[in-house]
This record gives C-alpha cells, sequence and structure tokens, in this order.
C-alpha cells in the first residue's frame, strides 16, 4: 500500500526517533509525521501518546491528526508548525527580548494548565519540545512531544531531559509542578543566554539536587521572583500551579510592556526637547 504522505525533510531527531516535514498528498497540506522506533519506543508508549493527543485539544499544543503505518515504519502524524521549535529560535536570535520571551512563556503556560487540570504531566519540557509559528501578532507556542508524559497517578520511572529536570524528577516523582521548575529553567535560558546548570547527566543531577539557583541582579526584580519560585528544590515551595505561575508572567509582561511604552515615550520627549 503506497503512502499518502511525502516526505521533504527531516526536522528533528530525538531519543526516540525522528520528525519529518511532509506533505499529504490528497490535499497537497504541509505536516510533520513524527516516526517512532519499536526498538527504542515501545507499542505501549506509542498507543498511551496516542491516547494522550487525542485527549488534548487546545491551541498550544500541538494537534494529533492520524496514524501513518507503512512498510517503512510508523508515524504520528501532526500538525506542522512553520516556525520550527524553540532551541532553533533562540541559537538563530542573538538577543530574544524579555517580552518575546515572556510571550511564549505565558503559552507554553496555558497549554500546561489545560494538560494538567485532564491529568498530564508532560516531564519533558525543553526547548526542542516548544514549536513556534510566527504571525502578524508575533510568535505563538505550543506544546509537543508527549512520548514520555504520564498521567498524575503514574509511579512508573520515567525518562526526561537532565538540564531541565525537576529534583524530584532524579529519584521517580512526577508532579504538575515538576513541569513548572522546567518553564523555569526555560524562562532563565532565553533570559540570560545560558542554563542554571551545566555538565555531565551526574553533574546535572547534583546541582538540581542540591546546588543554589543564581539569579543575576540585571534580571528585573518581579522575573527573579518567578524563576525564583518556579527553581525551588522542594516541589511545595513552587508555584502551586501552572494557573497561578501564568498569572505572574502575565503580570511581568504588562509590567515590562509598561515599562518599554515609558521608555519610547521618554525618548520622544527627549528628541522633542532637542528640536525646540
Amino acid at each position: 500500500m503506497s503512502s499518502q504522505y511525502q516526505i521533504l525533510e527531516l526536522l528533528g531527531q530525538g531519543q526516540f526517533g525522528r520528525v519529518f516535514k511532509a506533505i499529504y498528498i490528497p490535499n497537497d497540506s504541509l505536516v510533520a509525521l513524527k516516526e517512532l522506533e519499536k526498538k527504542r519506543f515501545s507499542t505501549r508508549n506509542f498507543l498511551r501518546e496516542i491516547n494522550f493527543l487525542t485527549q488534548l485539544k487546545h491551541p498550544n499544543i500541538v494537534a494529533f491528526q492520524a496514524i501513518e503505518h507503512n512498510e517503512k515504519g510508523r508515524y504520528l502524524v501532526l500538525d506542522y508548525w512553520d516556525g520550527g521549535n524553540l532551541r532553533h529560535f533562540m541559537q538563530s536570535n542573538n538577543i530574544i527580548s524579555s517580552i518575546q520571551s515572556l510571550k511564549i512563556i505565558a503559552d507554553v503556560l496555558a497549554g500546561l494548565e489545560y494538560a494538567h487540570t485532564r491529568g498530564i504531566v508532560h516531564c519533558d519540557i525543553k526547548p526542542e519540545n516548544i514549536l513556534l509559528h510566527q504571525s502578524e501578532t508575533g510568535w505563538t507556542a505550543c506544546l509537543a512531544d508527549f512520548g514520555i508524559a504520564l498521567s498524575q497517578d503514574c509511579t512508573e520511572i520515567n525518562l526526561g531531559s537532565p538540564a531541565y529536570m525537576a529534583p524530584e524528577q532524579f529519584y521517580g516523582q512526577f508532579l504538575p509542578t515538576s513541569d513548572l521548575y522546567a518553564v523555569g529553567v526555560v524562562l532563565y535560558e532565553m533570559l540570560l543566554g545560558y542554563r542554571p546548570f551545566s555538565g555531565s547527566p551526574g553533574e546535572l543531577m547534583s546541582a538540581h539536587l542540591a546546588q543554589p539557583i543564581e539569579i543575576p541582579n540585571t534580571i528585573p526584580l518581579l522575573l527573579r521572583s518567578i524563576l525564583s519560585t518556579a527553581l525551588q528544590k522542594l516541589p511545595v515551595r513552587r508555584f502551586a500551579s501552572a494557573t497561578e505561575m501564568l498569572k505572574s508572567i502575565q503580570l511581568a509582561l504588562i509590567v515590562e510592556q509598561s515599562s518599554v511604552n515609558t521608555e519610547k515615550s521618554q525618548q520622544i520627549f527627549n528628541i522633542k526637547e532637542i528640536i525646540s
């Protein structure tokens, strides 16, 4: 049986498989094909990801369209996001404004808020799993890759990305606030250009578990407070929910936008003073 999809290019590769840009031939539309290798990603996990994706219908979560199974492999057919992922965006932009960063994080938290209320913890928030789309109003972000997501009542040992993992994830505990910790690491990286901790997986584990977070004073006070709360070692000291963290991000966005507008007004006033 011939495939209805024509693969155009490789978009990315992760620990369980690859993602391709493809054309759905019947209507000539672009889609993303997520190939999951059977040896690395069991049928049980494959079905679990499909189950989660079919439950999650939200503008800030990548939409699942279909399953493609042919002689070359098995694929999830997903919406194609033309802006690539946040990692590529960060690497191609030397400076990302705080307003831009906060808008992207707000979208991520909106998606997490929706998932968490349905009992699903993502478990692997990182720039590679945040997809972007640019429109006239700016960048929109969505969450991708629920391949290792868990229901909140699950206690199995899971995998993740050590650079973004909350302390409790290293000993097998996965909570909604674990996702919020990872969001804090992503925001830290967007604002400062580097992550709070680096090193080997073992060094990262030790740092996440015991090393204090250092937040430079160059970061505005409200943003320092948000980072400090999100990156607490103990889950109970973090934001209680994605909703609570989202409200703080939205407040910080208002403050940052007001500051930029005030600065622009002052510049215009100074120019008028010089001219007069």
